[in-house]
């Protein structure tokens, strides 16, 4: 795709969120407000850095809690061929922009061919065009109807990203006993207002850029 970086962690924010919204308007032709509410959830998940495991630092991404318990710097491969039962790679299992944890979801981050292209396999965790197109591809084909919002004319961008929230994340915040609390509960009303100044800050960066 292009863009790996190993070091997207050491660019602004403002400068990752913009290299998101940029791309999810031009190549995948997302109203900005909708590209806005999605950054805003990356933002929350994962500060918008492709390599980014569960558990770790802004600044080192890939650094966090093994299996034993112990800090280590994990390889990509390790990343990609986590296994609980033989105690390899990162003790928590979300990897990237949005945290892909359950297993299938998690597996597709570097088995997902982009474009045509073929898969990345363990550079996928540095390729932020490749996760920025496994992502448009899931909400094609397994999130219609969050795609139906975000593409929605005059979509808000709070109203985005409250759908990416509840119904794309699904962060363990608005789960009770596996089940998904009403959007009223002030729970999720909670992890709703957390996330909405990623958002607008999302929106803001692209207007900045593009006045």
């Amino acid at each position: 795709m292009g863009t790996k970086d190993a070091h997207w962690e050491k660019k602004s924010l403002d400068q990752r969120m913009l290299h998101v919204v940029e791309r999810l308007v031009d190549h995948y032709h997302y109203p900005v407000n909708g590209a806005a509410g999605i950054v805003g959830n990356l933002v929350a998940e994962s500060g918008v850095i492709p390599n980014r495991v569960e558990g770790s630092a802004e600044g080192t991404p890939m650094r966090s809690k093994n299996f034993n318990g112990a800090v280590v710097n994990h390889t990509p491969q390790a990343i990609m061929n986590r296994n609980a039962a033989h105690h390899v790679g990162p003790a928590r299992p979300g990897i990237g922009l949005a945290q892909w944890t359950s297993p299938p979801r998690r597996a597709g981050v570097f088995t997902h061919k982009p474009e045509g292209h073929p898969a990345l396999g363990a550079d996928a965790v540095f390729d932020m065009d490749d996760q920025i197109d496994f992502l448009a591809e899931e909400l094609k084909t397994s999130f219609k109807g969050v795609q139906g919002v975000l593409k929605k004319p005059g979509v808000k961008v709070d109203e985005a990203c409250d759908e990416v929230t509840y119904n794309f994340e699904v962060p363990g915040a608005v789960l009770q006993g596996g089940h998904k609390l009403p959007r009223s509960d002030s729970r999720v009303q909670q992890v709703f207002h957390q996330r909405r100044p990623f958002a607008q800050r999302a929106l803001s960066a692209f207007h900045a850029a593009h006045p």
